[in-house]
């Protein structure tokens, strides 16, 4: 008979688990990045995409103990395929981060782990301690201080988007930003807030959500970009590799 199988003796035991799909488009640049990363090899991925638009649903009307099950479901079966540390593949879903991470026997790493030191995130030391930093994201992502908070412990003054520009920005990301068909409105709606940022003393600035850095090529920024997705792509990459 033969033995049944451990987490250790899994096919894909030790692979980078994400959980995707909000939306599909950051979620394959996710998969590219990691790729880019190993070459010239690959890096083993296990991938459970949620379907957006009721999670989507569910976030807007308040209910986050659906949006977290889900997820905690996902981690859940990604750990259980084999996946060695687990990352999210959205800023906004992290305010599921600590229930996932409480729910699985494997490693999760947080989109803004990278961010508590933050100075080796640009060459050549730009980002110098005490310097402004701003955030663009989603609503959701900036009241939560998913990335505020361990920039601000990190010893950084933080800049956000005023609140209507917030507010534009937060629907440019969640319509066509996230379906990867961005509109010209939803384009100069990020520009508008990147440029706020600037204006409020930014001396560079995170795209603190995983759908930006697929327009980046068509911003116009007077500032230095993070990407928050290259940094957690490599944080996860160096995490699988011990």
């Amino acid at each position: 008979m033969r033995a049944p199988q451990t987490h250790e003796t899994l096919p894909m035991a030790g692979a980078i688990g994400l959980i995707g799909g909000t939306g599909w488009p950051s979620t394959a640049l996710y998969y590219e990045r990691l790729n880019r990363l190993a070459e010239p090899g690959t890096v083993p991925v296990l991938i459970a995409s949620l379907s957006f638009a009721p999670v989507l649903a569910d976030a807007e009307r308040g209910r986050f103990d659906l949006v977290t099950a889900a997820f905690v479901a996902a981690g859940q079966g990604l750990a259980a395929a084999g996946a060695g540390v687990i990352g999210l593949c959205a800023a906004t879903a992290h305010l599921a981060f600590d229930a996932v991470a409480a729910a699985v026997p494997v490693p999760c790493l947080h989109i803004a782990e990278p961010f508590r030191h933050p100075a080796g995130l640009l060459p050549n030391g730009l980002l110098s301690k005490g310097a402004a930093v701003g955030v663009l994201g989603t609503a959701q992502t900036l009241e939560a201080g998913v990335f505020t908070g361990p920039l601000a412990a990190a010893g950084h003054r933080v800049v956000t988007p005023g609140a209507g520009l917030a507010a534009g920005l937060d629907r440019a990301i969640k319509t066509g930003i996230s379906s990867g068909r961005p509109t010209p409105a939803d384009i100069a709606a990020v520009q508008a807030a990147l440029d706020d940022l600037v204006a409020g003393g930014a001396d560079a600035v995170v795209l603190g959500c995983t759908e930006l850095p697929l327009i980046r090529d068509r911003l116009r920024p007077a500032v230095p970009l993070i990407d928050a997705v290259a940094a957690h792509c490599q944080a996860l990459l160096s995490w699988s590799r011990g």
